[in-house]
């Protein structure tokens, strides 16, 4: 797992931004601007993120927060974990479980504080030199996974 993190660590590097679709039985539907940063640890197996996403709609909610997202991508003990804290208290760990290149899947080893009732969540990251495109899929009750986000971020200088 030490060449996926170093691959990760390299493509994943720098500010992201784009546009991304917000859709789950909970909600409401809601198209969304998104900023996300990764700047890699010099001196560790780690990489931080933050994940902010605002409302991009015709509603009184343009322009607010959707969604707030940090935390770690880590190398721990031959694993590479990605570790993430919400705005609304939700607590996951995720294990990358599949990779080819250009894409990192990860699922869900923990969720604490979930209002969802999510038993199984999944991030899939699709990298380029310039494109960052990801997909947050969830599984409440061992049904399959239903998209939740997806978003098409490109690369700033």
């Amino acid at each position: 797992m030490t060449e996926e993190f170093q691959i990760l660590r390299n493509l994943l590097r720098g500010k992201w931004e784009g546009e991304g679709f917000a859709q789950y039985p909970t909600i409401d539907n809601t198209k969304y601007a998104e900023k996300l940063v990764f700047r890699p640890d010099e001196f560790k197996d780690a990489i931080y993120f933050d994940q902010k996403t605002f409302y991009k709609n015709d509603t009184e909610k343009n322009g607010q927060t959707v969604f707030w997202d940090t935390g770690f991508i880590v190398l721990k003990e031959g694993r590479v974990l990605l570790v993430s804290s919400q705005i609304s208290g939700r607590q996951e760990t995720y294990e990358l479980v599949r990779n080819q290149p250009g894409t990192f899947i990860f699922e869900s080893l923990h969720i604490e504080n979930d209002t969802k009732q999510t038993l199984r969540s999944q991030r899939v990251f699709t990298i380029t030199d310039s494109t960052l495109s990801y997909e947050l899929n969830m599984a409440a009750c061992g049904c399959n996974f239903q998209n939740h986000l997806s978003a098409n971020l490109k690369r700033i200088a």
